[in-house]
């Protein structure tokens, strides 16, 4: 068993003293609230005893680890030596792009605005490794990179490019880019539905034989992302607040929202809900979900929409359903992604910014095998269900 004594920073600030147990259940252990402990993690605020702080404490090391569901998962932690995904995050010190937290070990002399990946360059060579499936390279490479606090089930890695931090995602199974596809063209909706500013661009590009989906980073030095599911309880965290009659968890969203000083809720919900509706988007939860604070004025605004890849037909229901087109699943697949209600405020949607959008379908799509013409038909009709029932109710 190795135990080790680390510092949970905020950017320069020390929050709080913990201990790491590294064996077969991993654990962490408080030692001390430190000097900035009023800038902890939202999940480590309040009125929590010793062992509830550790317990949180070591749920937020585990959120920001690469996911045990990800195909790559045993071939990274073979090549890096490590037990698990947990292990493995603390081969760095626990950078991300998401926020200005990380670790150092006790007495160790480091400061942030050296070895932030906001501001400083980092050796892409972890990324690069996995996008070409080269694992035996990761046996050499540097693991102080964001690639190993970045969630998600889709094989991923953060390019360092000229421009900025690039995401690159291939999905769960590369070899099927209906998932990939999905998400380009959703958010090539996204942005043309509700703007530019309210979902993140997803660019088309082809690595190593295989279409990725790739995204520039989503915050700045000054920023902090925060998703919904790190700061609701657990209970409500887990549900999906978009696909069903939640009223209640749908509340609590909202006045958490409302709580932390953003207050078009019921129109963010509205082009939620419109947006799912036209690209068959299924995987709306609370992790996807995620607000903005600027670190210099506290304030809070919602992040652009992002994490699209369930779209058009890229979920395993929808998918199984359009390979055996006829009106009736047609109508099956329109009721799922459905929702739309008469009486919700239109007057933000714009019918022109849609035109021309069934081209780039078609486009897109037809990049995979399985979009075969018939299929892709059958999805623009669906859209064209959807898009109707959206142009009639926003005449009223």
């Amino acid at each position: 068993m190795k135990k080790e004594k680390y510092i949970l920073m905020f950017k320069n600030d020390e929050v709080l003293s913990f201990l790491v147990i590294f064996d077969e259940d991993n654990d962490v252990a408080v030692l001390e609230k430190l000097e900035h402990f009023d800038e902890a993690p939202e999940e480590l605020r309040g009125d929590l005893s010793v062992k509830q702080l550790s317990h949180n404490l070591f749920r937020f090391f585990n959120s920001r680890s690469i996911a045990s569901t990800r195909r790559d998962y045993d071939d990274i932690l073979k090549a890096t030596k490590c037990r698990d995904s947990f292990e493995l995050s603390f081969k760095g010190h626990g950078l991300s792009l998401s926020n200005h937290y990380w670790f150092k070990k006790e007495n160790e002399d480091l400061k942030y605005e050296d070895i932030n990946f906001f501001t400083n360059k980092w050796d892409d060579s972890f990324a690069r490794a996995v996008l070409s499936e080269d694992y035996k390279a990761l046996e050499n490479v540097d693991l102080n990179v964001p690639d190993i606090v970045t969630p998600g089930w889709g094989v991923k890695g953060w390019l360092c490019e000229e421009n900025g931090p690039v995401l690159c995602k291939f999905g769960i199974d590369k070899t099927c880019p209906e998932e990939v596809l999905g998400e380009v063209l959703a958010s090539k909706l996204a942005r043309r539905l509700i703007g530019e500013e309210g979902a993140l661009e997803h660019e088309l590009r082809i690595i190593n034989g295989h279409y990725a989906s790739c995204s520039k980073c989503m915050i700045g030095i000054n920023e902090e992302l925060i998703p919904l599911d790190s700061v609701l309880p657990r209970e409500l965290a887990t549900d999906n607040p978009l696909t069903g009659n939640e009223r209640d968890i749908i509340d609590d969203y909202f006045n958490k929202l409302i709580e932390y000083g953003y207050k078009d809720i019921y129109l963010l919900y509205v082009k939620i809900m419109c947006l799912k509706s036209l690209a068959f988007v299924k995987d709306f939860h609370f992790g996807n979900l995620s607000m903005i604070k600027n670190l210099d004025t506290d304030e809070i605004f919602i992040a652009p929409l992002y994490d699209l890849g369930g779209a058009y037909g890229g979920s395993r229901t929808a998918h199984n359903l359009l390979t055996k087109p006829s009106t009736g699943l047609l109508f099956i697949v329109y009721f799922a992604y459905g929702g739309l209600q008469p009486n919700w405020d239109y007057l933000w949607y714009n019918p022109d910014n849609l035109i021309g959008f069934e081209e780039e379908m078609k486009e897109i799509l037809s990049k995979s095998d399985f979009y075969n013409e018939e299929i892709i038909n059958n999805i623009i009709d669906v859209y064209h269900h959807q898009k109707n029932t959206l142009d009639e109710f926003a005449k009223k």
